[in-house]
């Protein structure tokens, strides 16, 4: 449970990141210090809510997930997530792994897409709060 924690105040510290760098509309992604501390902050915050939901899995005994989309596929399965909720987070993977193998080629489009999918990363980190009773709203 201990390194549950730390994935839960981690993904409360990037989100908090995230909402100071006071990202409103496109353009304020043209400033490539704003570009580039997003891509990382949102890159590091994916990969923590991947690892909660691996986490999760794992403490609640639903198999191990040998890839990022099978993560939200157990869980939904086993009743933790809904499948629209398991929908919105395998596409975020499609986000992960555009950040992380394409990052040269991002956009500020996709970018700023991506910066307005937090809500759905905050119901899921709720979601995974009462399944394992960790605060992580921030």
């Amino acid at each position: 449970m201990e390194r549950i924690g730390t994935i839960c105040s981690d993904i409360q510290r990037y989100i908090r990141d995230l909402k100071d760098l006071n990202i409103r509309k496109i353009e304020d992604l043209n400033d490539k210090r704003n570009f580039y501390a997003a891509s990382m902050i949102l890159f590091s915050l994916l990969n923590r809510v991947f690892d909660l939901g691996s986490e999760v899995a794992l403490s609640q005994n639903l198999g191990i997930p040998s890839t990022y989309r099978e993560i939200f596929i157990l869980l939904q399965k086993n009743g933790c997530i809904e499948q629209p909720l398991a929908k919105d987070m395998i596409t975020l993977v499609t986000y992960r792994n555009l950040l992380s193998h394409e990052y040269h080629g991002i956009t500020e489009e996709q970018l700023f897409q991506l910066t307005k999918k937090v809500p759905i990363i905050k119901k899921f980190s709720n979601q995974m709060r009462e399944k394992i009773g960790e605060d992580i709203n921030p």
